[in-house]
């Protein structure tokens, strides 16, 4: 039996995990479970790029500096946050002073001034800061943002925590934009472009983030990166001597994350009172026990992290490998590195891909949301050429693969869908570092 098997096993094994059964003794067993049971499972993953890039993706493809088509939406966002404010400032001679709460106008102006030096956070890797990452200390935004953000969740909080930030901003320019427009006080020519450009910014804004959420939270690929980044951390926390060079610089550094990541695992020192409602609806404390004692949800969601990371465990970290693997176990399979390939059936498609981007941009598309629609606006240079034209350009390329050319399907009116079940795709993704990742379809 591998060491996966029997991770499952050893929670299996650990009963149900709830607050009302937690006790010192089956912590202690289930802190066991994580160090002599998932830790082996991790060590066999942490040298499989795969699991690294995964693990890494926000820090690597979102902080500052990097320069990724990620980044750059990060940066738009926190263009139009600031865009907005500013216009709202443009907005208030053009609404009832008296209507307008004081702090609003000062959040306005705080936020025009752009006061943070950044939306990401690479620390918040190893434990969310609950920081705005403001350039001066402001007592008021810090508190309701710690107030506004309580997450215990594991997982990616890279990206979790610069969500929350933008979030946090957002709401407060939409609440008071949403109060302007109702307290429109001048209404002339010059007041009516103003609120037209508030409008505008809002859109733009709506859209930025959108976008955004769209690279980063495409629902498979963000459970696959918090699974990694999970188990990383429970690596990092729990093993005698984790060996992950290309994740912290050395010992001592391990050793403090690894103690700011268990506060993540074990609830906070306290007590926890048991209850249980009585017939009349009042509430009566049957036992009380300290509450440094593992969390019964955050184990569970241990348990699941080993279940997303189950299509790398067995795979080859070769490219080679790597592609001889999923030409056996699956239909389809796409490798956007150079040269790019396609294989059905486990025989090369012969086309020029790499001369042919549009083409390629459209197979990817529908082989990525399989059974979905694909439309004009989904391919990655949307305004290159018709979809309708792609297509009929793809069909050329898929000749003498007749079958899958049948099920690529037009959907009149909207675009076209793969009818091939995600389970028939594998989708293998250059790393940048000359091995390929999996991607999930979505």
């Amino acid at each position: 039996m591998n060491n996966l098997l029997l991770a499952f096993q050893g929670f299996e094994d650990l009963g149900p995990l709830q607050e009302i059964n937690m006790t010192e003794e089956k912590s202690d067993r289930v802190e066991a479970w994580l160090k002599e049971s998932v830790c082996p499972v991790v060590e066999e993953l942490v040298d499989v790029k795969t699991f690294q890039s995964n693990t890494l993706w926000s820090a690597s493809h979102l902080s500052k500096g990097v320069e990724t088509r990620e980044r750059k939406l990060v940066e738009d966002v926190d263009d139009c946050l600031v865009k907005f404010a500013v216009q709202l400032e443009a907005c208030i001679p053009y609404v009832y002073h008296a209507r307008i709460p004081v702090g609003h106008i000062d959040d306005i102006s705080f936020i025009a001034q752009r006061p943070w030096f950044d939306l990401v956070y690479a620390q918040d890797f190893y434990q969310p800061t609950q920081q705005l990452l403001l350039d001066d200390f402001n007592n008021q935004h810090t508190n309701n943002f710690r107030n506004y953000k309580q997450n215990r969740t594991l997982g990616d909080q890279v990206c979790d925590s610069m969500f929350a930030r933008i979030k946090y901003w957002k709401d407060i320019l939409d609440q008071i934009s949403s109060l302007f427009f109702r307290i429109i006080q001048i209404d002339d020519e010059l007041s009516r472009r103003e609120f037209s450009s508030l409008m505008d910014c809002m859109t733009r804004l709506d859209s930025s983030v959108e976008e955004l959420e769209k690279a980063c939270l495409k629902s498979k690929h963000k459970i696959f990166r918090d699974a990694c980044v999970t188990l990383s951390l429970i690596y990092l926390s729990y093993s005698d001597r984790p060996e992950l060079n290309w994740l912290v610089r050395d010992s001592s550094e391990a050793e403090v994350r690894s103690r700011c990541f268990r506060r993540n695992v074990v609830r906070p020192l306290g007590e926890i009172q048991h209850l249980e409602k009585q017939p009349n609806g009042s509430y009566m404390q049957i036992k009380s026990e300290p509450a440094l004692l593992c969390d019964p949800a955050v184990i569970r969601e241990i348990a699941q992290a080993l279940m997303y990371i189950k299509p790398i465990y067995e795979v080859p970290d070769s490219p080679e490998g790597l592609i001889d693997w999923a030409c056996s176990k699956t239909r389809l399979v796409l490798i956007d590195h150079s040269p790019r390939q396609v294989f059905w059936d486990g025989e090369p498609v012969d086309s020029d891909w790499d001369t042919h981007p549009a083409n390629w941009s459209l197979f990817w598309a529908l082989a990525n949301s399989p059974g979905r629609v694909v439309n004009q606006g989904m391919l990655s240079n949307p305004d290159s050429q018709s979809i309708r034209s792609t297509r009929s350009r793809l069909k050329a390329s898929l000749n003498g693969c007749e079958e899958l050319n049948q099920l690529i399907k037009n959907v009149r009116g909207h675009g076209y869908c793969l009818e091939l079940d995600c389970d028939n795709i594998i989708l293998l993704q250059s790393d940048g570092l000359g091995g390929l990742n999996i991607v999930p379809t979505r």
